[in-house]
């Protein structure tokens, strides 16, 4: 009972500090209200969680023999690129965008950097999202709304295993500089969603979409990513990510995360707070050997199993304790109109509640600059979707700033996609509507239906509207029973939205 106090408490005091003084300003607060063991612990785990959600993510992904096998999955240093569209039979993630083509990789640049080649987009909008090993965007993602050429991009980790990078001596568009030697390309393409579409990203824009060590490309050597490689015969690859990380006791949470941060190593200045309490951990040591280059931390081989047992039973109460704090962060605050909107996410600095919070719940959540998303499960009112209760959402004229249809950027898209409670996409029971989503300029082969004014009426119900009516033109098909989810994507978004001076219009009964 008095170690179940011990969690209880430090839970209690991280929220009501974060309510104060706002995510990552927390640490004097609690380092004053619970023993400095448990402090340590608490403040490792908040802090290490974007690092393990990442690696499990990533082990997730890249324990593959090829690019090939596995929609979406690649090998290390390689891209994994969709062919297809979700429907409503995808289970891989939650929330399945259907307005994109994903093209992932994760990396590990400690060898050498890596050269990103880009095709010419042609127009069409695309976003190269690059996240370092603690979740953090980057804001040189290439992307449309950086107006980011054809070309070559040299991408650049931090001094590994005792040595700097080389120096990038060829013509590149850009030098990115990663802070981490492990990083995450998220890329998203936007397709329109016909066959031909489709097959135009395919054919013209995959091939050009590259990925070459720098000492080849740099040797004039043709590069073919290696194929049928060897995959770790014990990797769970079926146990969602979220679930691993939840699972962990304190021996595979701290161990595994030591064993990440030789390779991200915390931010010199930026994550200084946290810096005390993982080196009294030993998660960390200082680095005192000249030959491991100029970073003042290195990682280590933490063995729990060498721990004396009143201090193994601190890490794991403090694991029981950070993760009652991440299940209990207060909810962000929606709009008056029932929507909750993001435009916090992608970077964070030394907000570390808030980083791991998103990692939890949206990993790889993109900036507010490239993307903001709407979530809701309420209508406006606030009383919770149903599926047996019609509902229509009203969009003014593309200028209006209080629930206008989305301002996004010229060569920038928005849609508005359904999906259950669990975050799958609804099978439609009219094959006529084979679609999940509505937006503009078009989303699976489907244009909305405007009114003559310019605005905008969508329709969310089980039941199909007459055929060939404007209402089954903007018919998005809901569950026939229980909650679900009503989620908008803007893609390059106006200073509108950016701004708040732009909110989303509530949902109503129809």
């Amino acid at each position: 009972m008095k170690r179940l106090c011990k969690v209880i408490l430090v839970a209690i005091v991280v929220l009501a500090v974060a309510g104060r003084c706002g995510y990552g300003q927390t640490l004097e607060d609690l380092q004053q209200n619970v023993s400095p063991a448990l402090f340590d612990g608490v403040v490792s785990y908040i802090y290490g969680y974007p690092l393990m959600m990442f690696g499990v993510t990533g082990r997730t992904g890249t324990t593959v023999p090829d690019a090939m096998t596995k929609l979406g999955g690649a090998p290390l240093n390689q891209f994994g690129k969709e062919t297809v569209l979700p429907n409503a039979t995808f289970t891989a993630v939650v929330l399945p965008s259907t307005s994109t083509l994903y093209a992932s990789s994760f990396l590990n640049l400690c060898e050498e950097p890596v050269i990103l080649h880009l095709p010419n987009f042609g127009g069409r909008f695309f976003i190269m999202q690059m996240l370092d090993g603690w979740t953090e965007v980057s804001g040189d993602s290439p992307g449309t709304d950086k107006g980011s050429p054809e070309g070559n991009y040299a991408l650049v980790g931090p001094a590994c295993n005792g040595h700097e990078q080389p120096a990038i001596t060829i013509p590149v568009v850009k030098t990115i500089r990663i802070p981490t030697s492990s990083m995450w390309i998220i890329g998203r393409i936007y397709t329109t969603g016909s066959d031909w579409d489709i097959k135009d990203i395919v054919k013209n824009l995959y091939p050009g979409l590259t990925l070459t060590p720098l000492s080849k490309y740099v040797a004039g050597e043709t590069f073919t990513p290696p194929d049928t490689l060897s995959v770790q015969p014990l990797a769970d690859t079926v146990t969602p990510p979220l679930r691993q990380v939840a699972g962990m006791d304190a021996c595979a949470f701290y161990q595994n995360l030591a064993a990440m941060m030789n390779f991200n190593l915390p931010i010199p200045g930026q994550d200084d707070p946290v810096t005390a309490s993982l080196l009294r951990l030993g998660l960390v040591v200082k680095n005192d050997d000249p030959t491991k280059g100029s970073v003042p931390l290195t990682g280590t081989n933490f063995d729990c199993t060498t721990l004396h047992k009143a201090r193994l039973e601190n890490l794991q109460d403090a694991v029981a304790a950070a993760n009652n704090i991440l299940d209990n962060v207060p909810a962000t605050k929606p709009t008056a109109t029932g929507w909750t909107v993001s435009l916090d996410v992608g970077v964070y600095g030394r907000r570390y509640l808030l980083r791991a919070e998103v990692a939890q719940q949206a990993l790889g959540a993109n900036r507010k600059e490239d993307a903001v998303y709407g979530y809701t499960q309420t209508d406006g009112r606030g009383i919770k979707l149903r599926g047996d209760v019609n509902y229509a959402i009203h969009f003014l004229p593309v200028g209006q700033d209080a629930g206008g249809i989305p301002p996004v950027h010229q060569g920038g898209f928005w849609s508005l996609t359904i999906y259950d409670a669990d975050g799958k996409l609804v099978p439609s029971p009219d094959p006529a509507a084979n679609w999940n989503a509505v937006g503009m300029p078009m989303v699976q082969n489907h244009s909305a239906c405007f009114n003559g004014d310019g605005s905008l009426d969508l329709y969310l119900q089980a039941t199909a509207p007459p055929a060939g009516s404007k209402q089954f033109c903007n018919w998005l098909p809901t569950p026939a029973k229980g909650g679900y989810i009503a989620f908008l994507r803007m893609y390059w978004p106006a200073d509108a939205i950016l701004n708040k001076d732009w909110v989303p219009p509530g949902i109503v009964r129809n």
